[in-house]
């Protein structure tokens, strides 16, 4: 919901401030005065003050008059305005807040800084009102950066902006200037047509059903938010599937071996099989890869097989005879291995200790860099609005907590007139602690990854020593009476390779448990993709849409639309637009038709829009709705239709100018509650 409750036009010149200010409520306001006299001005400069400009022109040139931005009479001669400000109270139905932006601004003041008072500045007498906030428009990131004034005035209006399209292949916010299509009109060309003038400066693709998608509330919106972002998730789950597939072949190809059973990413097979064959307790990876073992390829598993039995048969026949010196040898061997072994396993106790300790450390500081990331942008942010002519009070933007540690200040001791640093300085002291502190991840990093080389090597060490515990402990078990070289050597190679082997086994283990893991979250996120379906309409939505049409032809049999019959009139659900039968309505009829059709859609939307909880502000701001010298009997029933529009919270609120006579004003609105502002002359003068 949005209300404007007040608004101020001030312009100040060397010999003297001239202004104008009014109040708004809900329902009807009408602001009537003679051709240009500031009709159009005042209405522009409300769309002024909130940033939203853009939806009339790319541009700021031509929004406002002369009396705002050059010069302005001043008993009765022309004074250059040396300041110019617009002050607009809006309201969400919950809270007031008032809005100030310059046209010419003071010294070290830019146009682009918004400066947000919380409260009623206006029709309060300024009491009550808080200190103010500043934010910017008219830049990058004012639709998402907190310091951003549509960021801020989107949560006002408690607005969740959805992400769409764009031409370009990007994904941006709807901007408040394309939603403001629907509920502001200009003079000048905004009645030509009979459809909204969509902004196209903002490349986004069907801004029009964007908009009505968002201000209906529409299923197909949501499902196409939650599509675009299954999609996003379904990519990088490709990327991750990529990168294990790409480890576990790299793997396999240093020991001669290969893996089977896998398929692409996103086929059918890929969403209709398992991995590897794999049941519900996963799958061994001695069955996923298989080397080539005399003359055929076999998997892991059997050739761990085969050289177990080859170790095992060649031990059988190595049993030299041991004198009792050898024996003490040996037992003095196994003795030295054993406690080697010991120290192994408590270095590797302590290597698994400090690995922990380091994860634990390194949320720590990742949190940290977060907190210190927010933190730098949030002084960039108080920067860019200081450039611009903002002043900040410690108050405003001071901290309970500390940044860095979030640690409560409360209480801490200051030494009085000590230096304290400027936003610029703060910014380079947090950028400076940024970049220590990724200094620190990157050296606990690089500290993890040596933990990590010296574990690999000392666990390749103790498993060398456990072999030769096994063959000291066979030895001084033996009975044979002699050793054979060659089964010696064979049996030393069988043993090299099936450790290798068993390395690669259990680190393909961990990559295999991935991939499953993988797989299975992508079948999840296809299955609810594919449950979302089309872009097609909810049965809720099509109850909405036939709501609105059905709006739509009441106005239009209200305003004597004579082109067709209002019933044969439809909305292309496609398009949003007005259709009649199965062609859009491009338009057949007189102009003043035309603009019936303009007026039925831009109050049916509101009207729909209160009736099923939807989006749209319940505001219209209309400039000059009486074009193309429509009928008198169209135009009373028109403003009779303003004064009883349903909107967000009850009545909707909409302003509008005309130049019509008061009495005949009077009597088109007789028995109706409505308000109108009289510009006596000029708006400034």
């Amino acid at each position: 919901m949005l209300r404007v409750t007040a608004v101020s036009i001030t312009s100040r010149t060397p010999e003297g401030t001239v202004s104008f200010a009014t109040r708004f409520g809900d329902g009807l306001t009408i602001i009537r005065a003679k051709n240009s006299s500031g009709k159009t001005l005042l209405l522009n400069s409300i769309m002024y003050a909130l940033g939203l400009e853009g939806t009339l022109k790319p541009g700021k040139q031509g929004i406002l008059t002369t009396a705002l931005t050059q010069s302005v009479k001043v008993g009765g001669a022309e004074r250059p305005v040396l300041q110019s400000w617009v002050d607009v109270e809006i309201s969400n139905g919950e809270s007031e807040i008032t809005v100030r932006r310059y046209a010419v601004p003071p010294e070290g003041i830019k146009p682009d800084l918004v400066t947000v008072w919380p409260g009623r500045l206006l029709s309060g007498g300024g009491s009550g009102a808080g200190e103010p906030v500043y934010f910017y428009v008219g830049r990058g990131g004012t639709a998402q950066n907190e310091a951003g004034f549509h960021h801020y005035l989107g949560r006002f209006l408690g607005w969740d902006l959805p992400v769409v399209p764009t031409y370009g292949g990007k994904e941006v916010p709807l901007y408040l200037q394309v939603l403001a299509s629907l509920f502001f009109v200009e003079q000048k060309q905004g009645w030509s047509g009979i459809m909204p003038k969509m902004p196209t400066q903002y490349q986004i693709r069907e801004p029009l059903r964007r908009s009505i998608e968002f201000y209906l509330k529409l299923d197909i919106m949501e499902r196409a938010r939650r599509r675009s972002e299954l999609q996003q998730r379904l990519s990088l789950l490709r990327a991750e599937y990529a990168s294990l597939r790409g480890a576990l072949d790299a793997a396999a190809q240093v020991s001669n071996a290969r893996v089977v059973g896998t398929s692409e990413f996103g086929t059918p097979t890929f969403y209709r099989n398992p991995l590897f064959g794999a049941d519900s307790d996963g799958v061994a990876a001695g069955s996923v890869l298989t080397v080539f073992n005399r003359d055929r390829w076999e998997s892991l598993q059997e050739t761990l097989d085969h050289l177990q039995r080859e170790i095992q048969e060649a031990r059988a026949l190595m049993r030299p005879q041991l004198t009792e010196s050898g024996a003490s040898t040996l037992n003095a061997a196994l003795s030295e291995a054993r406690s080697r072994l010991r120290s192994i396993t408590i270095e590797l106790q302590s290597l698994d200790d400090s690995a922990s300790m380091m994860d634990m450390q390194r949320g720590v500081l990742e949190k940290r860099r977060r907190l210190l990331e927010q933190e730098l942008r949030r002084y960039k942010d108080i920067s860019a609005l200081e450039s611009m002519g903002a002043r900040f009070s410690a108050r405003a933007i001071g901290h309970h907590d500390c940044p860095t540690c979030q640690q409560s200040l409360d209480g801490t001791e200051s030494l009085s007139g000590a230096p304290v640093l400027s936003t610029i300085e703060s910014a380079a002291l947090v950028a400076q602690q940024l970049e220590t502190v990724s200094n620190v991840i990157s050296d606990a990093s690089a500290s993890a990854r040596a933990n990590e080389s010296a574990r690999s090597a000392l666990e390749q060490e103790a498993g060398g020593i456990r072999a030769r515990i096994r063959a000291l402990q066979a030895d001084l078990e033996a009975e044979a009476p002699n050793v054979s070289i060659e089964r010696l050597q064979s049996k030393l190679t069988a043993e090299a390779r099936f450790r290798e082997l068993v390395r690669l086994r259990d680190s393909a283990q961990v990559v295999v448990n991935d991939l499953l893991a993988a797989q299975r979250n992508a079948i999840g996120l296809k299955s609810e993709l594919d449950s979302l379906g089309d872009d097609e309409f909810s049965p809720a939505d099509d109850r909405k849409l036939t709501r609105w049409q059905n709006e739509l032809q009441d106005f239009l049999g209200t305003f004597e639309f004579l082109v067709f019959a209002p019933r044969e009139i439809s909305i292309d659900p496609q398009t949003m637009r007005p259709a009649h039968g199965d062609s859009d309505l491009g338009f057949q009829g007189s102009a003043s038709d035309g603009l019936k059709l303009r007026w039925a859609y831009l109050l049916s939307l509101v009207q729909t829009s209160a009736s099923v909880s939807g989006c749209h502000p319940g505001l219209l701001l209309l400039d000059g709705p009486r074009m193309y010298d429509v009928g008198p009997a169209a135009m009373r029933s028109f403003l009779r239709s303003c004064s009883q529009l349903r909107g967000e919270g009850g009545r909707a609120q909409v302003i509008l100018t005309l130049s019509e006579d008061p009495a005949v004003v009077r009597e088109w609105l007789s028995n109706c509650v409505y308000s109108v502002v009289d510009i006596p002359e000029r708006l400034l003068v």
